[in-house]
């Protein structure tokens, strides 16, 4: 119940985050900089990473920040 809570939590926080500026997230997780694609941002929210386009902005993915990200895309 609780990872399902902050699960959702982080994906409030971050549809907030790009509504105000779709431009705040990063090309890549820090750690993958391989994940870069035109197009699509990172942004860190607690503790997960979420991809999304720019434009539009939709979120198209979601990361426990342990997950191994490289390895699922």
């Amino acid at each position: 119940m609780e990872a399902g809570r902050n699960l959702l939590s982080a994906v409030d926080q971050a549809i907030q985050t790009i509504c105000m500026d779709p431009m705040v997230g990063l090309p890549a997780p820090r750690l993958y900089p391989a994940l870069t694609q035109p197009g699509r941002l990172w942004l860190r929210t607690g503790r997960y990473w979420i991809a999304y386009t720019k434009t539009p902005s939709l979120i198209v993915a979601v990361f426990h920040d342990m997950a191994d990200i490289t390895g699922r895309m």
